[in-house]
């Protein structure tokens, strides 16, 4: 069977529609498979948005959606409408927010559930993580539990591995831990939300989850809440969960467009440090670095919701480079300092960027040899500064007539000098936190993730769907994907929101159907000049 006639006419819930990987996913699927009945998206209404214009704005601004808007025009939201029931919910809540009465008509007709809901940081507050990534999980699953299939796509993290070196294979021995410790998942989750409890501050709830997961052999909060909620899942009857598990998720290579990312992910912090002055990474060389596109992790997707479908998957299909193309650290950091100085050789980089920065190597090097001058010199250099800056008085110390004729304006620079070392204080500090939570990926551990599952499942597939579906991962060609399309995404889409800057959207599709509609709080003047054609 193809992915399409078995797809065509199927009935899906998904959840994390909204995020990175599920707008892509969602996306190339409604693109390829426009056949595919009904798509069920459980969408969280905030800011005053409900549920259902939060979905049409990403649906209309999203340079996710490119394809899809490039195919129908006009017509986009007719196609959406017709292949999209968007519900207001949260994965958070019991029945993942629904009404009982909503949730057995939803339930009752779907093929099966596709959660990508999850919150990645790597050190969130706990009592988040476990909201959204522990029961989210479970409350997901309740849902699929209701349709009569009962299947279920769980998307979690190859990093639930934990703290090891080697091969990870494509198993889970249900309540075994990373380190070896025999465990009940549903325990572990009781203490935890016990010792998490309203009246401790986000920093204890930090240090409790934090110590947990260390003791079971997850490096941080977040594969923790993805471990827990893996074993939970492994443990129930009643539904019959395919776990997938992407590598570090980055920019993609052809879909919706190359290069095309949102967010912060793993690798944007290391780009945009090494094109600074911080040129030597707490790294070892030889560790692989397995980074995969976007597009690749949504193809690999669609091939394993089609063999769930037809009842013929996996329990669990990691997707990864490490096993068949490994990019190592030593090729990652070359790579990204010749992008760098691609960067500083441009027209609008700064002087020193042009005749310093562009001639700085990036090199890795082992985490406990802090080179000079250290992080942590420089920060405390910084709030010495700072604090003598703050201090001096210019009265005191320059002599009446310049302080009459100066003061006022040395006074200004100083306050901005000070404002400068407070800045680097933070940005310093944030450096520090980032090699910390990065340490466990990028210098402590060697991961080779297997990925044998869905290599056989895309071997699997006739040449047309290998085209549009098949796991690509082998044909990546690495100094072209990191130099011509992955750091150039960044720079777009990732690094200005690491100087506190704005991505661009992409402009809003009006049509006289929806214009007043989606623009109701536009008057008249603002909606003619939004028209397309209209003077810029």
């Amino acid at each position: 069977m193809t992915i399409g006639s078995t797809l065509k006419g199927s009935r899906l819930l998904v959840t994390g529609v909204t995020g990175f990987l599920g707008k892509v996913w969602l996306a190339m699927v409604l693109d390829r498979v426009p056949e595919i009945g009904r798509v069920s998206v459980l969408v969280r209404g905030r800011r005053g948005d409900s549920a259902k214009a939060r979905f049409r704005r990403v649906a209309e601004r999203s340079p996710a959606f490119r394809p899809l808007r490039a195919r129908h025009g006009a017509d986009l939201f007719r196609f959406l409408d017709e292949r999209v029931e968007v519900l207001d919910g949260d994965v958070s809540l019991p029945l993942c927010g629904l009404d009982a009465e909503t949730a057995r008509r939803v339930a009752s007709g779907i093929d099966a559930v596709v959660h990508f809901a999850g919150l990645t940081d790597f050190e969130p507050d706990p009592t988040q993580a476990v909201a959204v990534n522990v029961l989210g999980g479970e409350h997901a699953a309740d849902l699929a539990a209701l349709s009569p299939a009962a299947r279920m796509i769980h998307v979690s993290t190859a990093f639930v591995a934990g703290r090891v070196s080697g091969a990870v294979p494509e198993a889970i021995e249900p309540g075994l831990s990373p380190n070896g410790t025999r465990f009940d998942p549903e325990a572990e989750l009781a203490a935890l939300r016990a010792e998490i409890a309203e009246g401790s501050t986000r920093s204890e709830r930090v240090a409790v989850a934090n110590r947990r997961a260390e003791a079971l052999g997850w490096p941080n909060i977040y594969t923790y809440t993805k471990g827990v909620s893996e074993h939970l899942l492994a443990g129930r009857t009643d539904v019959r969960a395919t776990i997938v598990r992407p590598t570090v998720v980055e920019s993609a290579r052809a879909f919706p467009f190359a290069g095309w990312n949102e967010g912060i992910n793993t690798s944007g912090p290391l780009v945009w440090l090494l094109s600074s002055w911080f040129r030597k990474l707490p790294s070892k060389p030889d560790n692989r670095f397995d980074v995969i596109p976007v597009d690749t992790v949504a193809r690999a997707a669609t091939v394993i919701l089609a063999r769930a479908i037809e009842d013929r998957a996996e329990r669990i299909y990691q997707l990864g480079s490490s096993h068949e193309n490994p990019m190592r650290f030593e090729r990652a950091i070359e790579l990204t300092a010749l992008a760098a100085r691609r960067m500083h050789s441009k027209p609008d980089a700064s002087p020193l960027a042009r005749l310093v920065l562009k001639h700085l190597d990036a090199v890795a090097r082992p985490a406990d040899r802090d080179p000079f001058p250290s992080l942590p010199f420089l920060r405390k250099t910084a709030q010495r500064t700072r604090g003598w800056l703050k201090e001096l008085d210019l009265g005191e110390v320059l002599p009446p007539s310049i302080h009459r004729e100066h003061g006022a304006r040395l006074e200004q620079r100083i306050r901005s000098w000070s404002m400068d070392c407070r800045n680097a204080d933070r940005t310093i500090g944030r450096i520090e936190d980032m090699l910390r939570l990065y340490q466990p990926f990028i210098h402590d551990h060697d991961y080779v993730f297997r990925t044998d599952h869905i290599r056989a499942a895309s071997d699997a597939l006739d040449e047309a769907d290998r085209r549009d579906f098949g796991f690509d991962i082998e044909t990546l060609d690495w100094r072209h994907y990191w130099l011509e399309v992955h750091v150039p995404g960044l720079e777009t889409w990732s690094l200005p929101l690491l100087r506190n800057e704005r991505v661009p959207e992409d402009p809003p599709l009006l049509t006289p159907a929806n214009r007043n509609e989606l623009h109701s709080d536009l008057s008249p003047m603002q909606l003619r000049a939004a028209e397309p054609g209209a003077a810029e």
